[in-house]
C-alpha cells in the first residue's frame, strides 16, 4: 500500500539553496566530507558556542542545531553565533509532542514548535525535526489526527519559512517517550495524510537495516526524506568502518537525496570522549582519496 501511496504522489521540496550541498555539473557526485554534518547532542558537553567553534575547526561543513542549546542563551544571540560561524544548518531538534505526553498542552506544543521553525527561518535550516510523542493514553486514531493536524498547522509555518518538517521514527523502547510511530510505513502514511509539501520524513540508515521493507521504500520516498540522521558509528580508521550501513548511506545518495548527513549519537561513551579528536578521526575518514564510493 505505502509503495502505491508513493508512486501515485508528487512532493514538491521546501529545501532552501543554501543550506543544502548541490551537484557540481563537473563533479556530480559529493565526498562524504562535504555532506556530513555534526548534530550538537553527539557533542553533547560542549556548548552553542563551543560546538561552533570546534566544527569550523575540525573542517565539519555544516551542524544539526539542538534546542536545548539554543535555549541557553537568548534567541536572537544564538541565531547570531550560527550566523556569524558560517556552518550551515542540517537540521534543528527538536519539535513536537502533539499528544501531551510531556505536561504540554496541545497547543503549547504548537507555539513552541513555531517558535522554533522561525528560529529556523532565521539561520536558514533546512529541516526541523519533528517527533509526534506518544500514544500517551490516547487511541492511536486519535495520537494520528492530533499529529496531522499539528503538521498541517506547521507546514504552513514551515513553508514560509523556507524549511521542511522531519517527522521522525523511533523504535522501542526509545520510542516510548517519544513517538507512537515505530516503523517507515507507518510514518509514511500518515505523513500522506498530511498532504502537505513541507511535511517530509527523518530517516535513520540504522533503523532502515532492521526494517527490510523500508530497504525496498528508498528509491519511492526519496523526495520526502528532508533529513538523515547516523545514529550509529563505530571505531576505525576508515568510513566503511566508522558507519556500519554505509550501504545504505549510499544507496539513499544515490536515489537523489541531496542533503546533510547529520551524525547524531546518544552515547555516553561518546559523550565523554574528546570531540576535537572525534571530528580529526572523522576528517581524516572521510577524505575524498580515502571512500572511492563517493569519489
Amino acid at each position: 500500500m505505502t509503495k502505491e501511496l508513493l508512486s501515485q504522489r508528487k512532493v514538491n521540496s521546501f529545501s532552501t539553496s543554501s543550506s543544502t550541498p548541490k551537484p557540481d555539473p563537473a563533479n556530480p557526485t559529493l565526498s562524504l566530507m562535504d555532506r556530513l554534518s555534526i548534530s550538537q547532542i553527539t557533542t553533547y558537553h560542549w556548548s552553542l558556542e563551543e560546538s561552533l567553534h570546534g566544527l569550523v575547526a575540525g573542517g565539519i561543513p555544516a551542524v544539526g542545531l539542538w534546542n536545548r542549546k539554543i535555549l541557553d542563551l537568548e534567541p536572537a544571540q544564538s541565531a547570531e553565533l550560527v550566523i556569524d560561524s558560517g556552518l550551515k544548518v542540517s537540521s534543528i531538534s527538536l519539535a513536537g509532542g502533539f499528544t501531551g505526553s510531556n505536561e504540554y498542552s496541545f497547543d503549547e506544543a504548537i507555539a513552541d514548535a513555531t517558535q522554533l521553525i522561525e528560529f529556523g527561518g532565521q539561520v536558514n535550516a533546512a529541516a526541523v525535526q519533528v517527533a509526534s510523542g506518544p500514544r500517551a493514553g490516547h487511541t492511536v486514531n486519535h495520537a494520528r489526527e492530533l499529529t496531522v493536524d499539528a503538521l498541517k498547522r506547521l507546514g504552513d509555518v514551515a513553508g514560509s519559512n523556507g524549511i521542511r518538517l522531519a517527522l521522525k521514527t523511533m523504535q522501542n523502547p526509545q520510542a516510548r517517550s517519544w513517538t507512537f510511530l515505530n516503523s517507515i510505513e507507518s510514518t509514511l502514511e500518515l505523513i500522506d495524510a498530511c498532504q502537505h509539501p513541507a511535511v517530509g520524513i527523518a530517516v535513520d540508515p540504522a533503523h532502515i537495516w532492521h526494517d527490510k521493507s523500508a530497504k525496498n521504500l528508498i528509491t519511492d520516498m526519496i523526495s520526502l526524506i528532508a533529513a538523515v540522521q547516523i545514529s550509529e558509528m563505530k571505531s576505525g580508521e576508515s568510513v566503511q568502518e566508522l558507519f556500519p550501513e554505509l550501504d545504505l548511506i549510499e544507496t539513499i545518495h544515490e536515489a537523489g537525496y541531496q542533503g546533510y548527513f547529520d551524525l547524531e549519537i546518544w552515547s555516553e561513551q561518546v559523550w565523554q570522549s574528546d570531540y576535537s579528536e572525534m571530528l580529526t578521526s572523522l576528517r581524516l575518514a572521510c577524505q575524498p582519496e580515502t571512500p572511492p564510493q563517493f569519489n
